[in-house]
């Protein structure tokens, strides 16, 4: 039983070591930070592509919600303090006013719901730096293995 035991724990090291080797980058990317480190089998063209519109989702709501909806919001806020001025013209044109509410206060309503929707996806923005980063050294990879190929 004793000789079973040194045995038996020397072969899950060799295990272990052989099945290191093979995940191993090749020696030229050893030296790459493993945050940046390509995996095998995931082609990054298709990630940052993804990552870059999702950047491309966020600049469409930040614009939206500072050049377009912004006089929305805006007049809304004036629109509250004069509120406060013409209380008494209001109950005198109580019927004009549910009618006009239904157009303007729809966009209002809708630009306060979209208010602050573009820092859902800020974070595709890094994400994107870090897949071109990652796409860089995979490219890089990709060179060297199609040259080796190549003179084999």
């Amino acid at each position: 039983m004793a000789s079973d035991s040194p045995s038996a724990r020397d072969a899950p090291s060799e295990t272990t070591s052989s099945s290191a080797e093979i995940t191993e980058p090749s020696s030229l990317f050893s030296n790459v930070p493993w945050p940046v480190r390509s995996s095998p089998g995931i082609n990054y063209d298709i990630v940052a592509m993804m990552y870059l519109a999702g950047s491309a989702i966020w600049v469409f709501f930040f614009v939206l919600e500072k050049q377009i909806l912004a006089p929305l919001l805006l007049g809304d806020e004036d629109q509250n303090e004069d509120n406060a001025l013409s209380e008494s013209n209001a109950s005198m044109n109580a019927e004009e006013s549910t009618d006009t509410e239904e157009g303007g206060d729809a966009w209002k309503e809708f630009a306060k719901g979209m208010e602050g929707m573009h820092f859902i996806f800020v974070l595709f923005i890094p994400c994107l730096l870090w897949s071109l980063i990652v796409r860089y050294y995979w490219m890089k990879e990709t060179k060297v293995a199609s040259r080796e190929k190549k003179e084999n």
